[in-house]
């Protein structure tokens, strides 16, 4: 009964809040449900699975491996035996499972405004807008990569939607729903605090992939990535702000807003 109790808060306290009072059925909160999330990111998920396997933005085709959390769950798929055909399809194929879970238990109503997919869109661009303010000030965002050529321009934006998805995937709803349980099943620490290691470790967990890959079961520096104090200090803020709108608006938007942060960002350094 306590297991089952303590899951049920870390549930709580990993997604979307309930504290804010938004008004049932209003916009702020029906997109902060599962459900609206699965919608949201599904046509994501598909264009960056079709993605990895024509413009080469993963291991698939042993080239470039800038969404290190996509080769993880390949890995993983490769660990379980899974058919190798059907092994590009497996990180998606989580995505959907969870959200679809997290809907089944959540009792939430299934009807659905697509009106506020859209929203959900452009929610997720003005979302990016305080990482610019951010990134301007330590004059550090712009500056983590040269500019691509056109020719790659396409592999970016494709990069750039994995790297939304399954990075928050990872550090934030997974990462940080572990942590929770361990630091108030074990450790026996208060949700607030439990909640503040969460949000701090996954952070810079978060922004220290970035440099440190892990290849063959040993960890290596990214050639494509210097290690700055500026960027690692933005990108582990960067990590606490994800963490706040996945608490505050749900994993839909914080997906929504990395992909289309890092998908401006690309094209800002096209032109």
């Amino acid at each position: 009964m306590k297991n089952s109790t303590s899951t049920q808060d870390t549930l709580h306290l990993t997604g979307p809040g309930k504290h804010l009072n938004f008004a049932r059925g209003s916009y702020l909160e029906s997109t902060s449900r599962p459900l609206y999330a699965l919608l949201f990111l599904l046509p994501l998920v598909i264009v960056y699975e079709i993605g990895a396997l024509t413009v080469n933005t993963d291991q698939i085709a042993h080239t470039q491996s800038r969404v290190a959390t996509f080769t993880w769950l390949l890995a993983v798929a490769q660990w379980i035996g899974m058919n190798r055909t059907l092994i590009w399809a497996f990180p998606g194929l989580v995505v959907a499972l969870i959200l679809f879970c997290w809907h089944m238990v959540s009792h939430d109503p299934w009807h659905v405004r697509v009106k506020w997919i859209g929203g959900m869109a452009v929610e997720s661009v003005l979302m990016t807008l305080p990482l610019f303010l951010l990134g301007s000030i330590m004059q550090s965002s712009l500056n983590f990569a040269a500019a691509s050529p056109v020719s790659s321009y396409l592999a970016d934006l494709t990069t750039s939607i994995g790297a939304g998805i399954y990075e928050e995937l990872v550090f934030r709803f997974i990462l940080m729903g572990l942590i929770i349980m361990f630091m108030e099943d074990l450790v026996k620490a208060k949700k607030t605090t439990a909640v503040f290691v969460a949000v701090g470790l996954s952070a810079l967990l978060f922004a220290a992939h970035h440099y440190v890959g892990i290849e063959n079961g040993h960890f290596r520096a990214i050639s494509s990535e210097q290690f700055t104090a500026p960027s690692f200090i933005f990108r582990t803020m960067a990590g606490v702000y994800f963490a706040l709108l996945f608490r505050y608006r749900g994993f839909g938007i914080i997906a929504g807003t990395h992909a289309a942060y890092d998908m401006i960002n690309f094209t800002l350094k096209l032109f």
